[in-house]
């Protein structure tokens, strides 16, 4: 597993168990509902190696674990998300330093950011969302007029949906 890959996963155990007591296999159902479901080959070492650090308490029912977090566990929480929000902060001011984001641009990007977290998480529980992705890049690079067309279109429809309230 990538050293990204890992920072992520350790960041969505410990905000998973902010909230409650979990189980390894609960904690790799719940992360699988947002993104690709981990493995027990990379879940179990990133929780022996937080419990290891102090940031988990571990308690035995019966054969199963269960994991909560510890204080230290939720200041170091604190501690990432905040990085992780500095992080994008900074990449969306250096594309406006680039003139690549206008101020209304990055003003937009940054409201997104912080304000609609659960719209991206709901988005990575699509089954093809990754695939969109891929198509939407490959086709940028070919027409970026006719994807915003695709997409202006798209987006109506999909007000559309929501208007009705069907989702």
């Amino acid at each position: 597993m990538s050293g990204e890959l890992k920072g992520i996963l350790k960041l969505l155990i410990l905000k998973e168990l902010k909230e409650r007591e979990l189980s390894g296999y609960d904690l790799m159902r719940i992360i699988g509902e947002k993104l690709k479901k981990p493995s027990p080959g990379s879940i179990y070492p990133v929780l022996k190696d937080l419990r290891e650090k102090g940031f988990l308490n571990v308690r035995s029912e019966g054969r199963k674990k269960v994991y909560t977090l510890s204080e230290k566990g939720r200041n170091v929480l604190e501690e990432m998300v905040e990085r992780e929000r500095n992080v994008i902060l900074k990449k969306v001011e250096a594309l406006k330093d680039l003139g690549i984001f206008d101020e209304r641009e990055a003003e937009n990007f940054y409201s997104f950011i912080l304000k609609k977290r659960e719209t991206l998480i709901k988005l990575h529980r699509l089954r093809n969302w990754p695939e969109f992705v891929e198509a939407l890049s490959k086709a940028i690079e070919i027409s970026k007029d006719d994807v915003e067309i695709l997409l202006k279109e798209f987006t109506e429809k999909l007000k559309n949906i929501s208007d009705s309230d069907i989702v």
